[in-house]
């Protein structure tokens, strides 16, 4: 048998400069032949043709995959803003908009203003010396300044056992030998961090060993850190160090002063053409009193933008590879190696299949219509939905976060910086990936389905009202708590809702789940349940409703009876 078919190569030699847009006007439905598409006026109600109707703009070839920071997820951002504004949406945003930009951008040392002088002599940027970049997590800050200085060396890096006082360091620059030499570190557990330096008030911290990656100063996209303290760091070779003390480093005792140091730096921001922007809208409350709090629902509005590299997937090949070996598409990790001679006449016949409605077609764009176009639109959906309904008590919030692939950077900021009184807000319902339900699409999928996570973890009330609501309900949903009791694939760390439970909102997080098309160039509207999709939308919707409706705001658990298992 032929082990790998001719079309599925092309998967890795399609060059880009064979880029062709994949056809919107003419779709192939799997179980439905070919049909044409028209955009169309929505409806207040939440239906299927709506969803698809929003859909194929929001997820068309010419968003370009909406990757934060670029033209395409600015567009998409302005058809968010253009439908709230429709709807009657109260703007939410910032400076009376429905926008709030985040500070991502450029982020970068100019190496024409960098400098550090060590006992007189000036040192090289990239052969002797090179800054750290800042970092919340690791209390390092992105701005130094030093003018002869006082220098104390601090032992070796994260070596508990030595006590660093604000006396001995603080105002002063601290010189780190390396670390000593760590055995393995158990699965699930945090990398361990030294702050003892910047705790006790030190200028700065020279860490001694390998230069830090050059891309402190070639620069990279990113969300300007906000970090405690005014810690700078910067790694320094061993023989830029040793010209700071007379005595070798492994012979000197913690404390030991050395030379003076001048220096400065300063990590600099540089927003984008195109700002990442969270879309923020209100529907105001009708209770003269409860309308000061706030029920959430969000969904992120990007996603991973074009496919890099210089070779481009051909769509109908990769998407029979990942149906076989890949069915939750980028979680799972295969080699071509392990493919079998029945699992090659599967992706060939698959190929087949596609081959008779139509030809092959290179595919460039990460179109992201599960992830999260389909939550997005299904938020739309929902808002115009209650709009056109009375009022609930309680005022609702509908957030499109920014930057969710980033690394959670737009629902980040929002939670940080946010332009409605965050303590008012009673409970976030956070929808990403509502597309992909089937039974041959999931595990316990099916047309009810929904994957639920977190509506127990800091309320027990909401997942209480939650149930109660559904096993009422004329249309119940069968839901899938069991990501909720494993975490598998870190689940609840890796979308918007972290952002609220960081500050104990009780969060729900709604999914149909990980399928083949995830963060792969065949996640197209043409694929998506949007009878499912709807249906989970009118659950989300009575959930929303029924808790802003409610006399008394959810309770949250007691510290002690919060679920913290998952570290995010």
């Amino acid at each position: 048998m032929i082990r790998s078919s001719v079309l599925l190569l092309a998967v890795l030699t399609t060059p880009l400069a064979a880029q062709g847009r994949s056809p919107t006007s003419k779709i192939f439905w799997p179980d439905e032949g070919v049909r044409t598409f028209t955009a169309r006026a929505t409806k207040p109600e939440i239906t299927a043709d709506d969803l698809r109707a929003r859909l194929y703009q929001f997820a068309d070839d010419s968003m370009m995959g909406r990757e934060a920071g670029t033209l395409g997820n600015w567009k998409a951002t302005e058809y968010i803003a253009r439908e709230y504004k429709r709807i009657g949406l109260v703007p939410a945003g910032e400076n009376g908009t429905y926008f709030q930009e985040i500070q991502y951008g450029q982020l970068r040392y100019d190496s024409t203003k960098v400098r550090l002088i060590a006992a007189g002599t000036a040192l090289q940027l990239g052969t002797d010396w090179m800054p750290v970049i800042p970092s919340a997590a690791l209390q390092l800050a992105g701005t130094f300044g030093a003018s002869n200085d006082a220098v104390v060396y601090g032992g070796r890096w994260m070596d508990s056992t030595v006590t660093l006082t604000p006396a001995m360091v603080r105002g002063k620059i601290v010189v780190f030998a390396p670390a000593a030499p760590a055995g393995p570190r158990p699965a699930n557990t945090p990398a361990p961090r030294d702050y003892r330096a910047s705790e006790a008030g030190a200028a700065a911290i020279l860490l001694v060993g390998e230069l830090s990656t050059r891309i402190a100063i070639t620069g990279r996209n990113g969300l300007m850190p906000t970090v405690p303290g005014n810690t700078a760091a910067a790694s320094i070779t061993p023989a830029a160090a040793a010209t700071l003390f007379d005595t070798p480093l492994d012979q000197l005792a913690p404390g030991t002063a050395g030379k003076a140091v001048t220096g400065a730096w300063t990590y600099e921001y540089t927003a984008p053409e195109y700002p990442a922007r969270n879309v923020i809208g209100v529907l105001p409350g009708s209770d003269p009193v409860l309308h000061h709090q706030y029920v959430l629902i969000g969904a992120h509005n990007d996603h991973v933008g074009m496919v890099r590299g210089s070779v481009m997937p051909e769509h109908d090949s990769l998407r029979a590879f990942n149906k076989v070996m890949r069915p939750q598409g980028a979680n799972d990790r295969v080699s071509m190696e392990s493919v079998t001679p029945a699992q090659w006449k599967q992706i060939n016949d698959l190929i087949a299949g596609a081959r008779k409605v139509r030809p092959a077609r290179a595919d460039s764009v990460n179109n992201g219509a599960d992830d999260d176009g389909s939550g997005t639109v299904v938020l739309l959906e929902i808002a115009e939905r209650m709009a056109s309904q009375p009022a609930p008590k309680r005022s609702m919030i509908f957030i499109s976060h920014t930057a969710e692939e980033k690394g959670l950077l737009g629902s980040m900021w929002w939670t940080d910086h946010p332009t409605l009184p965050r303590d008012s807000i009673v409970a976030a319902h956070n929808m990403d990936m509502l597309g992909k339900g089937r039974v041959t699409d999931v595990r316990f999928g099916g047309p009810a389905s929904v994957q639920m996570l977190g509506s127990r973890r800091l309320s027990a009330e909401f997942g209480d009202v939650i149930d109660s609501l559904n096993a009422v309900r004329s249309e119940p949903m069968v839901i899938d708590y069991s990501w909720d009791r494993t975490n598998a694939l870190n689940r609840f760390c890796r979308s918007d809702q972290v952002s609220y439970f960081r500050f104990a909102i009780p969060v729900t997080y709604f999914s149909l789940g990980y399928a083949v098309d995830y963060h792969q160039p065949t996640d197209e509207p043409q694929y998506i349940d949007y009878v499912h999709g709807a249906r989970v939308g009118r659950f989300v919707e009575e959930i929303a409703r029924t808790v802003a409706n409610r006399a008394e705001r959810l309770k949250v658990n007691p510290v002690g009876e919060r679920d913290l298992s998952a570290r995010c």
